[in-house]
């Protein structure tokens, strides 16, 4: 029994514990499949949830906060949920908060605390819902003194990063050896490159004598039996590339001491100094674990080194071991590799977050897909099977239960323009044979083809609307003011 659930039961003998079904029935909502409620109602203990593709992780995961709230294991303002952008942390936000009003407006918490005192700990608390970079930002303006770093620093949008970077390849002195590279270029290498290091939590002085040691073990290597100049051609690339990386970090530690020079902070550095800050300040952890007695990690799988570093270092470990923790994540979805994240954080979860009794944490899945019909999900499942070997295996997604058959349509054209009109009008017959139009969405790899493509689609008269800044630029007043810049 936890600390918080001996002060909201006052000392009497603590009721039976309400079922996922009991809560879901009570907030008027449909009861969780087996394995939802299994992770729902899961000890509040560290735990690993694989959540397939539409298996309902966000609806599992609100109903996991209500489980804990209505059975007294934590209060709401000592719940942390934790996502990557603003749009998903506002909707569980949004989610976990009506939840818990229809909560506190149902009879079940009569039953479960006699005196009231969970409802008004309901009504009176909200849970902390942010994205991985705001709750960063929040320990560095508590805690930065600690460093000592400036809380009061600016923190550059990514525009103003730029701005900052390009001052310093424009208005660099020195010869560089980028064949001719422009400074739009190289200022987009530096960034890069700059985001790299502070996500790893190295220093360019520690990169360069990496790289250097790298480039003069493969130039002095001896040649192969077949290998005619100085260097393998296969290696050639390769080096250049690190060449060009060693003439960079002058600019990389420029751009570092103007952001020290003017107290500004871009998004890595924000990170990096979050990540020292829980590594090297136990009593940071410690006042973290006080006040959240309930984490749930979302999109566990794109989190990177320096996530991993602060959230590991605050909520698990030896000082945080067996905290409640919930990571949510799926190896097969992880799509931010370009910027430091790795599908290797949820094998380390285990580990990284020890149970009470210092065995690896618990692991559980969401496989049940709400989302596709059954042909969809075969044809999903035969492509992804060797992703989903490794590094965590993940099982086969399963149709729910009456989900349609479905249908898979391949065409293969000579052209380009007769793929579009052939798209077009298969989405064409279905619109006109539905009684109400049906929503449908068109994926496509490269933004250069949504125009040919909504193009073909209004051509049998068909309503388009391209998400996103690239429908916006072809609009006539929008491309007027680009002109006009």
């Amino acid at each position: 029994m936890t600390q918080s659930q001996l002060a909201l039961w006052d000392g009497a003998p603590p009721p039976a514990l309400a079922t996922p079904a009991e809560i879901a029935a009570a907030l008027g909502l449909p009861p969780p499949t087996p394995e939802q409620a299994a992770v729902i109602a899961a000890p509040a203990e560290p735990a690993l949830v694989v959540a397939g593709a539409g298996a309902g992780k966000t609806e599992t995961m609100a109903a996991r906060v209500v489980w804990l709230v209505a059975n007294g294991f934590v209060t709401p303002e000592r719940v942390l949920g934790l996502t990557f952008t603003r749009k998903a942390a506002r909707q569980l936000a949004e989610r976990v908060r009506a939840r818990l009003r229809r909560l506190a407006g149902s009879g079940l918490l009569d039953r479960l605390d006699p005196g009231g005192g969970r409802r008004a700990a309901v009504l009176a608390g909200e849970p902390t819902v942010l994205t991985y970079h705001a709750y960063a930002g929040r320990l560095v303006s508590e805690h930065a003194l600690r460093l000592p770093t400036d809380p009061g620093a600016r923190l550059l949008t990514e525009t103003g990063a730029w701005q900052f970077a390009h001052r310093v390849t424009a208005g660099w002195e020195p010869d560089l050896d980028l064949d001719g590279k422009v400074p739009h270029t190289v200022t987009g290498w530096m960034l890069g490159l700059a985001g790299q290091l502070a996500e790893h939590l190295r220093r360019p002085d520690e990169l360069r004598e990496c790289t250097q040691a790298l480039v003069t073990a493969l130039t002095g290597a001896p040649p192969g039996p077949r290998q005619r100049g100085a260097l393998r051609a296969d290696l050639k690339p390769v080096v250049e590339r690190q060449r060009a990386r060693l003439a960079i970090l002058p600019l990389v530690e420029r751009y570092l001491d103007l952001k020290r020079r003017d107290a500004v902070l871009d998004f890595g550095d924000q990170m990096s100094i979050a990540a020292q800050l829980a590594r090297d300040h136990p009593e940071v952890g410690a006042a973290e674990r006080d006040r959240f007695g309930a984490v749930l990690l979302d999109e566990y799988q794109d989190t990177g080194h320096a996530q991993r570093v602060i959230l590991r270092a605050l909520f698990g470990g030896p000082e945080g071991r067996g905290h409640a923790v919930t990571a949510v994540g799926d190896p097969v979805q992880s799509i931010y590799g370009w910027r430091g994240a790795s599908a290797s954080n949820l094998p380390r979860f285990a580990t990284d977050f020890p149970s009470a009794d210092g065995t690896p944490a618990a692991r559980m899945s969401l496989l049940t897909s709400f989302r596709n019909a059954e042909r969809i999900l075969e044809l999903a499942n035969a492509i992804s099977g060797p992703v989903r070997a490794e590094p965590v295996p993940v099982d086969r997604l399963r149709a729910r239960p009456g989900a349609p058959e479905g249908e898979v349509a391949v065409g293969l054209f000579e052209r380009v323009d007769q793929e579009n009109a052939w798209l077009a009008a298969q989405i064409a017959e279905r619109w006109s044979a539905a009684t109400t139009p049906p929503t449908t969405a068109v994926l496509l790899r490269r933004r250069a083809d949504m125009a040919d493509v909504a193009a073909a689609l209004r051509a049998v008269g068909l309503p388009v609307e391209v998400v996103g800044v690239g429908g916006l630029i072809d609009e006539p007043e929008v491309a007027d003011v680009i002109a006009t810049l």
